[in-house]
């Protein structure tokens, strides 16, 4: 049953109301707890580890900046950024890179770089969230950048930050009637998957969507952002030693992905860890054909852009928890869809719920600090899995009816 668009309660107010009421229960807690709901909200403070670990590694002496261990895991392209940032902060901390995170460079630096984000994810939602008005995408920055998922994103010092703005801009310059805006999108989906690997899965739109062309300059501009910068960094011994320590890291688990909660069920139900992790990776497998599967068949929509958002988050074994900023992808394309609906089906009311609380769910100690957050990503996932389902059923039954009725 559809509901009339001029009803008082649209999907779009109810996401603004559950968003707003989570972000007020929040820092309630804040105050009222004396700073220990802090704790609860990163579960530690690593002092923006994601971020000096990496560029501390500039500082060791290595002939190789990949060979100090397996957490050297990213791509040349990000090691090139932290390169650079090094050489902002070396004189400081030439002779004691353990403490860059405490050092006044260091937290001058990682406080610009936080305000630059701050600043281009803003830039970003503004061109993604094409349906909204001027006041209402300055309320969903705010409410976004004060959510839990940026909270620990943010803690971490993560380059999933710049990902994220890398994949908005180009989400947004996809379909622009500019041809440079349209090449733009190619070069900045193929610089995010420089710094991630994983944003090359966006890749599979253009397939779905028949633009070849398109797709082979992808390609070609992800090769490059990929392969060229090993040139910096010893060329194929780098290359060799950069696929071991993905590999390493590869063969962990977070217990908030596919592999991570199907080991847990594992080990509850007897059967062992390992084999749980086992048979999480091969569900993971069977995740992704499904998602590439609805991709080709759904093309453009919000949901399929929540479908390629989520494996950023729950398909790689060992992601974090910080992922949980990327779906804000699919939020903006919900709230675009719901702008310019003219009249809502129920369940557009149950995304409209689940939607926010994915950002704003409360962190109850017996859960963690983000088991709430996945709780309701999972429960999201599912619904828009069974909503396809039954799209699909429903159209293979109006098809066969049309045809009885020739």
């Amino acid at each position: 049953m559809n509901h009339n668009k001029q009803k008082a309660l649209t999907p779009v107010c109810l996401v603004y109301l559950i968003f707003g009421l989570g972000i007020l229960a929040q820092f309630i807690s804040l105050v009222v707890s004396d700073g220990k709901f802090l704790g609860e909200m990163v579960y530690d403070f690593s002092r923006f580890t994601d971020f000096f670990d990496h560029v501390r590694r500039f500082y060791l002496g290595l002939d190789l900046v990949y060979q100090e261990g397996m957490h050297a895991c990213f791509p040349p392209l990000a090691y090139s950024i932290y390169f650079l940032i090094s050489r902002i902060l070396y004189s400081d901390n030439m002779e004691a890179p353990g403490e860059l995170a405490v050092s006044g460079s260091g937290m001058l630096v990682i406080c610009m770089l936080t305000a630059l984000f701050a600043l281009f994810f803003s830039f970003a939602l503004d061109r993604l969230f094409s349906g909204g008005r001027s006041l209402e995408k300055k309320l969903l920055t705010f409410l976004l950048f004060c959510s839990y998922p940026f909270w620990l994103a943010v803690e971490r010092g993560n380059m999933s930050q710049l990902v994220l703005i890398l994949l908005m801009y180009a989400l947004a310059f996809r379909d622009s009637g500019r041809k440079m805006e349209r090449e733009a999108a190619l070069i900045l989906i193929a610089a995010a998957s420089g710094l991630k690997l994983y944003p090359a899965i966006f890749g599979v739109l253009y397939l779905a969507e028949k633009r070849y062309k398109e797709a082979v300059r992808l390609i070609a501009y992800g090769i490059f952002f990929f392969a060229f910068p090993f040139v910096f960094f010893q060329g194929l011994d780098g290359f060799r030693i950069f696929l071991r320590n993905l590999s390493a890291v590869g063969s962990g688990t977070t217990g908030v992905t596919i592999a991570g909660i199907c080991g847990r069920i594992g080990e509850g139900i007897g059967i062992g860890l390992a084999q749980g992790h086992m048979a999480g990776r091969i569900l993971s497998v069977l995740y992704l054909a499904a998602v590439i599967f609805l991709c080709f068949r759904n093309k453009k929509s919000w949901q399929t852009m929540a479908l390629l958002s989520s494996l950023m988050i729950i398909f790689v074994a060992a992601s974090g928890t910080y992922c949980l900023i990327y779906w804000t992808i699919p939020f903006l394309c919900f709230l675009n869809e719901m702008h310019i609906r003219k009249a809502f089906r129920w369940i557009d009311y149950l995304y409209a719920v689940l939607f926010p609380l994915v950002f704003v769910a409360y962190p109850f100690r017996m859960t963690g600090s983000s088991g709430m957050l996945y709780a309701f990503l999972y429960l999201l996932i599912l619904v828009i899995l069974a909503d396809q389902a039954v799209q699909a059923v429903g159209k293979k039954i109006g098809g066969r009816e049309r045809r009885e009725h020739e």
